[in-house]
This record gives structure tokens, C-alpha cells and sequence, in this order.
């Protein structure tokens, strides 16, 4: 079993992997004043409460987004481990052939997600990350990373909107029954869910026309289960553990 950790703008997500299934996951806000003192203290009580031994894993892997949190939860997660955790970026073996202008700009959630799409889906295939923000990773048919779109996420229009306009107020994040609403709030949690719905599939289509070719779809992320129901698109994968299965992937290549 190993430790396998994201961390991104809104949570660290922490999961116990055992041949590549998650035993189970827990999530703690992605918070830059804690130390890792104190994020050790949440992570061992977290999984003491699951009646699981943290201490028991063979090791630990990480990919992160939020460069000043990295050292901070990987020095919690030697704390509560006693394993010095692996960390997605130069070093590391992945298999992944990223044609970027920079490879280097690629974050670590999509370089595992990557992994595992390539390793599990048909080609070519595009990952639809709906979270701060609603990012795609776009993988052709030889299993090359080529590139992506990266727009705003759900949370993110909805405090542009609360900040930048004065008579809009913030809401709920949540799907109402029609497009067309007839209240001030409705009229946002429409704009906001079936918008950021229909941008995706006008995105793919998009993507398939550049390509030449119809892809996969592979839907992740803190909001994927809100949003993903309202696109048009038929057989959109949910995938919930493909990026910690990705990780679980390359923390195995890069000890044989």
C-alpha cells in the first residue's frame, strides 16, 4: 500500500492505494498558514479515525499545484509515515511524452492523470479537470500529452461575478431545473452550471474538429458530478480516482 496526495488551490486529497484501487480518501483544505506540524496532526487523526495505521505504508508519492504547500505537506507526510515522499517533477519517471513548448509548465495532476488515462481509456482521449478551474488535457492517439485548455471553474465566475458586480450577490453553486430562470440567483446558478456545461462541449467538439477524430472523455474533479449531468455530450467518463491511480502508476515505475 502506499500514500498517494494532491494537492491543489482548494484541498490536499489523500488516498491509502493498494493495487491501484483507493481503499479510501480523505480531504483537507489546502490552508498556507498551517505547518506541517499541524497538517501531521490532521492527517494521523484522519486516518486513525478510519481505523487505518498511517504508518503502515510503504511509501508516498505527491503531485501538487500550489508550489509554497508542497514542502509543507510533504515534510507532515515523512512526519506520520516516516517515509520520505516521492514528488512529481524533474527525476521522476513517468513514460509521459509531453509535447509542450515548456514540459516543464505541465502540473503533476495532469502528468499522473495523463498516466492513467493512457494506461486505461481508448485514444485519443481528453481529461476534463472541473475544479478551481475547468482545465482539459488533450492526449492524441500515440499517447502524447499535446496540450490543453484551461478557463475559469465554477467558483471562480461565481466570486468574479459577486466582487465585480455590484448588484450580484454570491450564491450556491447549485443546478436549477431550467436554463431560462426568473430570479436574480437562479438566473447566476443557471449562468454558472449549464454555462460552464455547454463551454465544455463546445470545447470538445472543438478539440475533435482540431483532431480530426472523435476522443474519449474523461470527467475528474470537486465539481465534475454537479456540472458533467447538464453537458450534452453522451459517454463521459467520471473517473473520481484517475489521478491518484496515475500517481499510484508512476511511484511503482520509478521503483522497479
Amino acid at each position: 500500500m502506499i500514500l498517494t496526495v494532491d494537492i491543489n488551490n482548494t484541498s490536499a486529497v489523500f488516498a491509502v492505494m493498494d493495487e491501484g484501487k483507493a481503499l479510501f480518501m480523505l480531504r483537507l483544505s489546502s490552508d498556507r498558514s498551517k505547518t506541517a506540524d499541524e497538517y501531521a496532526v490532521l492527517i494521523e487523526m484522519a486516518f486513525r479515525q478510519r481505523g487505518f495505521d498511517i504508518k503502515s505504508v510503504e511509501g508516498a508519492i505527491i503531485s501538487s499545484v500550489v508550489p509554497p504547500l508542497t514542502a509543507i505537506i510533504k515534510d507532515a507526510v515523512a512526519l506520520v509515515t516516516g517515509r520520505i515522499p516521492s514528488i512529481i517533477g524533474p527525476g521522476i519517471k513517468t513514460g509521459l511524452n509531453i509535447r509542450l513548448e515548456d514540459p516543464t509548465e505541465l502540473g503533476g495532476d495532469f502528468v499522473a492523470s495523463a498516466v492513467a488515462a493512457i494506461a486505461d481509456y481508448p485514444l485519443p482521449c481528453v481529461i476534463v479537470v472541473m475544479g478551481t478551474a475547468i482545465a482539459m488535457g488533450i492526449i492524441d492517439k500515440s499517447g502524447n500529452y499535446i496540450g490543453g485548455i484551461i478557463s475559469p471553474g465554477p467558483m471562480v465566475s461565481q466570486e468574479a461575478l459577486a466582487s465585480g458586480a455590484a448588484m450580484l450577490s454570491n450564491v450556491s453553486i447549485t443546478p436549477t431545473p431550467q436554463v431560462i430562470c426568473k430570479t436574480t440567483n437562479t438566473c447566476i446558478q443557471s449562468g454558472i452550471v449549464h454555462g460552464s456545461a455547454a463551454m465544455i462541449d463546445g470545447l470538445l467538439e472543438r478539440v475533435e474538429s482540431e483532431l480530426g477524430e472523435p476522443v474519449s472523455v474523461v470527467v475528474c474533479g470537486d465539481w465534475a458530478e454537479t456540472i458533467s449531468p447538464y453537458c450534452k455530450r453522451q459517454c463521459m467518463i467520471t473517473d473520481k480516482e484517475i489521478l491518484m491511480r496515475g500517481l499510484w502508476m508512476i511511484y511503482k515505475k520509478n521503483k522497479r
